[in-house]
This record gives C-alpha cells, structure tokens and sequence, in this order.
C-alpha cells in the first residue's frame, strides 16, 4: 500500500524521521584497528546502537501500512464517536481499542459501507497482523491519557508507536482537507499528549496467562512435592496498583519467624523509562517468586500503572506464602517481568544467593516481554531492607508465626467456630481483634439455649490456618457476667488437649499461661457461666501469643 505524505513542518526533515523511524534501524561506522596501528592513540569509535528485534521491525512496518486507512476511518465523526467509546470502557484496564472490535461494533451499528473500498483497506491492514513470525497480533489504537479529560479533536491526530522502545517522541500524522496524509509540525512526546489527544498505533499486549487465570493462594507447605511446579498460570491482581493504600503491619522488629506470612509490601520502578516510552501504555508487572528447592509459588499479574506514575510506591500487599523453613528453604528468588506480549517462550532463570548459591527453575514468558531483573530474599534478613533488581526495587514484610515478637496475637483475624451459638452472638466476635467487654451480641459469644453448662461444657475455637507456638492465652469476658470456670486446650493432630484450667473466674480479662504448645487450633472450653447465670459462657475476645 501507498502512502502519500506531505509535511507541514519547517524543512524537509520530518518525512526523513519518518523514513528512519519505519526502518527502525541505525547504521553505525566502526572503525577496528588493524596490527600495524594497535600501538596508536585512536579515537574512540562510537558504540553501535542495537536495532530493534525483527518482530518489532515487522510490526511497525504494518503498522505504517494501518495509518492511512486508519486515519481515512476516523475522518468519519460516528467511526471517532465509537473508537473513544470502546476506549473508555477499558476492556483490558488501558485507554486503548482493538481495530477488531471496531470493526465489528461500526458494521453492526450500519454506521460505515462494509464495500467501500477504503474500509476494506482497513480491514485489510489489519487482516495483515494475523500472522506475524507465527503469531496473531491484534492492532489497536491507544489514546494515552484519555482517562484524565483530554479534550477529543476535531481532526485526529496519529502516531505509529516506534519499534525502538525506547523511543520518547515520534512523528504526527492527520488529513489534509484533500484526503492526504500530513505530518505535524510539533513532535509526538509525553509534553504533547498531555494536552493533545493522539491516536498512537500499536499492537496489543495479549497476555498469556497459563492454565489458570487466578490462584487464590500459595500451595500450604508440605502440599508440593520437590522440584515440581506449584503455581501454573498468573494469579491476577484485581485493584488498581496506583491506589495508595494500607501497608501491612510487619513484625515490628524486622525479623522473621518460621511459618511467618511473607507479603511483598510495595514496589516501584524508580526509571520510567526502563521498559519503554509513553507508547507503550500501562506498565504490567509480573512477579515469579521461586523457592530455594526450584517450586514456583507464586506467579502475580499485578493491576496496571501508568508509566507517569510506575516510579512511585506501589502499595500491592501481596501475600506470597507462609515461609516454612523445613519446605521453602533459607532463601527465595525474585523475578520480575514487563509484559509485552508476543509467543510464548520458556527460559531458565538463574537467581545468585547472597553467601553463595544459586536458585534456578524454568519460567514461561512470551517473546516480547522485558526482564525486569531478579534478586534473592534471605530468611534471616531484615524486612526493612529494600531490595534492588536494577530496574525494580521493592519491600518485603513479614506477619506472626512462630516464635512471634510477643506483640503477636495469632487469634486475631482467625477462624472461629463454636459448638453452639446464642441468636446474635456470633463466634466471629471472639476473633474480630477487638477487646471490648461490653454486654451484648455486638461484643461476645455465648452459647446456644437449652445446651446446659457446666454438666455439658460449651466451647468456642480460634483456627490460625498453620501451626503457631505459643504459652499464653489472654480470655475477655462480659462485664456483669463473666465466665467463671474454663479450660484452655489445643489440638494436637488427633484430639484436643487440655493446657490449662481457670475456676472462680471473676475478672473481665484472664491471662492464662502454660508450656508452649505447637497447634494451629486453641479452644475455651467453657464449663460454667457466672453464680447468677451458670448456663451461658461468655467470651468477647480470644487472644494467643508465643510468650
């Protein structure tokens, strides 16, 4: 396909940036010292700039064979209308359109000719990303920052996205009032689209996310066997990265506990640059979280950032795994990726250990994506620590598990259950991480009507999901009616276990401590309500700590 282009520009250097834009290559001199000259002082010769990958050579080429009819299409003020209706639904989380679904939409609203031949040429060009190097691309238009009230034009405005990625400015191109192809006289950089819309050309960064679209959780330890692969496919984020939210409260000390919760706690890309210019729309990052052992337990799609704002704090709170030191190891690997697209590609990443060793596995990744860089986490480091990819920085945080910092309470968020419950008194109150002793269903359990302590004993259970160690337990009660006499019990695996026993309880809040204990469950078992109502135990809040 032909292509007329005029400048409206001074000179004729903006059909010639054009040109070297669609090679999107650069030819370099070298010079290489022959023997007889190897002793001279010589000028340093420049180093060669690297051409773009020959799919993105490919891809840009069609894509300067899309903007001519891409551009005839938007002349047409419904085509326009539906292009930046589709644009702002966000279909994929970016201010982009895919020519399919524009296609589609405008011939089955009746709003274009399917015949007329410069539609056809449309479809046409994009019938011609359907197999690029064995792959289907599928061509869009991206209108950056279409989401913050860039007022739409009259006359659309386009630009091809560069093969170079890291390109920051490209060349313009509208209709003349003859139909022609123009360049602009001002480039195409973050400045311009900032008050401008531009229509930017691109492909799609279809992301192949494996067998399963979503993974709720990491695998429980003890639940992989070595050396397989634990997490197949992307578990994907499902807020928006640029949100500042809550951090998670760490272990206030820094350190580790074995059977710890490991969040990564946020993230940035302090260059903005790293993976690409402004065409290439919102930044997604993957994250591949390896053990020392080689499991992948975690394969996160984060929500996607604007390039604008990727150099500031993400605030993800991702829950990566409970850190079993026995399964996991002393170390984990972190791998991250920019998602691009493209075929998908298996490659071995190898992440160096601090102190020596290496952590290795096989990763699947698609041809187009940037490595964002890799580094170790070490169990024994602090979780203040900020760790360093390169292109990406990031922090960790570290929640309970054994040992604790005698500030954790492993009741607090867990699962709770009761053998019976009084209308209104939910088992939930005792693990809500609230202390109030009031009387009443908004603060404790009690238990159901016509269940008879002390002769048939009520209980009421706190499950933390994994095995914590701890020796004290801290019971609050009902003012006016506190539980009188109970025993502390943990399960031990087959039954449940007595570690302690409280009779003539007057107080609203007991402290009972005992030998330390492993168990992922701690129960009251309630043997008898106050003087004045012996039938109902009462608890408003059930606490556990290590020490």
């Amino acid at each position: 396909m032909s292509m007329a282009v005029r400048s409206t520009g001074r000179g004729g250097g903006s059909a010639r940036r054009a040109l070297v834009a669609l090679l999107g290559v650069a030819l370099v001199a070298t010079t290489v010292a022959s023997p007889a000259h190897a002793g001279e002082e010589r000028a340093a010769a420049p180093a060669a700039v690297p051409s773009p990958p020959q799919v993105e050579v490919q891809i840009h080429s069609r894509l300067q064979n899309l903007l001519t009819p891409a551009l005839s299409a938007a002349a047409d003020t419904q085509v326009r209308a539906l292009v930046r209706n589709i644009v702002a639904r966000q279909f994929d989380g970016d201010t982009n359109a895919l020519w399919s679904t524009v296609i589609q939409e405008a011939e089955e609203s009746y709003i274009v000719d399917p015949y007329a031949s410069d539609w056809l040429a449309l479809k046409d060009a994009v019938a011609q990303f359907h197999n690029i190097d064995g792959y289907r691309f599928d061509p869009q238009v991206y209108i950056p920052n279409f989401d913050e009230g860039i007022v739409p034009a009259s006359t659309v405005t386009m630009a091809v996205a560069p093969a170079d990625q890291n390109a920051t400015s490209t060349t313009g191109y509208r209709l003349d009032q003859s139909g022609n192809v123009e360049t602009i006289s001002s480039p195409i950089d973050e400045t311009y689209v900032e008050t401008n819309e531009v229509w930017v050309l691109s492909v799609n960064e279809r992301i192949d996310t494996g067998e399963a679209a979503h993974i709720a959780d990491s695998p429980a330890p003890g639940k992989v066997k070595k050396g397989s692969q634990a997490v197949k496919g992307i578990d994907a984020g499902d807020a928006d990265a640029t949100k500042i939210g809550p951090m998670s409260v760490c272990n206030p000390t820094g350190l580790r506990n074995n059977q710890g919760e490991e969040y990564l706690q946020r993230w940035r890309v302090p260059n903005k640059n790293s993976f690409g210019g402004l065409f290439e729309g919102k930044r997604e990052m993957r994250l591949v979280v390896v053990t020392s052992t080689g499991v992948v337990i975690k394969n996160y799609l984060f929500p996607k950032v604007k390039r604008k704002h990727i150099d500031q704090w993400q605030n993800s709170n991702v829950f990566i795994t409970t850190w079993d030191r026995a399964v996991w190891g002393e170390a984990m690997g972190y791998q991250w990726y920019e998602l691009d697209g493209g075929k998908t590609t298996s490659s071995t990443i190898s992440v160096p250990i601090q102190g020596g060793g290496t952590i290795s596995t096989t990763v699947t990744s698609q041809e187009r994506d940037d490595d964002g860089g890799s580094t170790a986490v070490l169990f024994s480091e602090s979780t203040y620590r900020e760790y360093d990819t390169g292109p990406v920085r990031f922090n960790m945080c570290s929640q309970g598990g054994d040992g604790g910092t005698g500030n954790d309470n492993f009741a607090c968020g867990a699962i709770a259950s009761a053998s019976s419950t009084f209308s209104g008194y939910s088992p939930s109150r005792t693990t809500d991480c609230n202390r109030d002793t009031r009387l009443g269903g908004s603060y404790s359990w009690a238990n159901a009507l016509g269940t008879w302590p002390p002769s048939n004993p009520e209980w009421v259970q706190a499950d933390f999901g994994v095995n914590r160690t701890i020796r004290r337990v801290v019971v609050y009660t009902s003012a006016g009616y506190p539980i009188r006499d109970f025993d502390v019990q943990v399960w031990n695996g087959v039954t449940y276990v007595t570690v302690a026993s409280v009779t003539g309880n007057t107080q609203l809040a007991v402290t009972v401590n005992f030998t330390a204990r492993t168990t992922r469950i701690v129960r009251i078992l309630g043997r008898s309500g106050p003087n004045h109502q012996q039938t109902y135990v009462r608890v408003n809040e059930l606490e556990a700590y290590a020490i």
